[in-house]
């Protein structure tokens, strides 16, 4: 009889190893897993560095723990309505004009609170379960005997399909990443995208004047050409032409670069009577 109890203690041991790797391994996939997902969260930079960019977010979450790997999951990603991408605000003042066009990417999972504080909820036992099993599995399942086998296996059964259930919820956000970021490729090779890149809006829509490439390109007109404050807009126009020939006041809807400055009402502009019957156009930022 103490053989019989003997073999069957150790056939449930055998199940409890079995599961034990089972659910350890599960845990390093949802870790690689989530670490391939922050890495690609945000992509940034040009056409040089956005790869080397994307090496050195790579190299930053790879060695982050799956408690690290949530923290910045939950503080950088996870958004409940209303709230913004705490990321996301820069001082525009602070940097310089780039060399290259930059561009930014960043996905966000936008929750209501209910939503929101049950996976933070969720995600902290998933904590809480990987330390118990890398940590304390032993204490509370000594394994000498069938009732500590069976409940082992009960418990390890249970984190292994909670496992199956956060990695499936995971696999789902990163599916939603790709059609994402598919859709961004579609628009990136769209016509509108084009002409957004060229003016810094789309023709149709209504133009935000700040947003405008010919407004920073007006100002930095100014801050070469001006004297006591006032820029000779025929200089501008010529510096224009010359590096920005499609910036037009046509492709902006309007019939002359004094309509232009006009119409953005981000300019005060005044005339002074030139030599002959000429007149010279001056503007300055408001």
């Amino acid at each position: 009889m103490s053989d019989q109890c003997d073999t069957r203690t150790e056939e449930l041991r055998t199940q409890v190893f079995d599961l034990m790797g089972r659910c350890v391994l599960n845990l390093q996939r949802y870790e690689l897993a989530m670490k391939g997902f922050l890495s690609l969260s945000v992509l940034g930079g040009n056409t040089e560095t956005w790869k080397t960019n994307l090496l050195k977010r790579q190299s930053h979450y790879s060695s982050k723990t799956l408690g690290q790997l949530i923290g910045d999951f939950t503080g950088s990603y996870l958004l409940r309505e209303g709230d913004t991408d705490p990321d996301s605000a820069t001082n525009d003042a602070l940097i310089p004009e780039p060399m290259l066009p930059e561009f930014e990417t960043r996905i966000g999972l936008n929750v209501n609170q209910d939503e929101y504080q049950t996976l933070l909820d969720d995600l902290a036992y998933l904590v809480a379960t990987r330390n118990e099993l890398v940590h304390h599995f032993l204490e509370r399942f000594p394994l000498d005997d069938q009732d500590s086998c069976q409940q082992a296996i009960d418990y390890l059964e249970t984190v292994r399909e909670m496992l199956k259930s956060h990695m499936e919820r995971l696999q789902s956000w990163d599916q939603a990443r790709v059609r994402g970021m598919s859709a961004l490729k579609d628009f990136l090779r769209s016509p509108e995208f084009t002409a957004w890149i060229k003016f810094g809006f789309i023709p149709g829509h209504n133009i935000d004047w700040p947003s405008t490439v010919v407004v920073h390109v007006l100002k930095r007109a100014e801050a070469m050409l001006s004297e006591d404050g006032w820029t000779d807009l025929s200089l501008a126009i010529e510096a224009i032409k010359d590096k920005n020939p499609s910036l037009t006041p046509k492709a902006h809807g309007c019939v002359s670069w004094r309509n232009l400055l006009h119409t953005s009402g981000l300019f005060d502009i005044r005339r002074e009577r030139g030599q002959g019957e000429n007149s010279i156009t001056f503007f300055r930022s408001r």
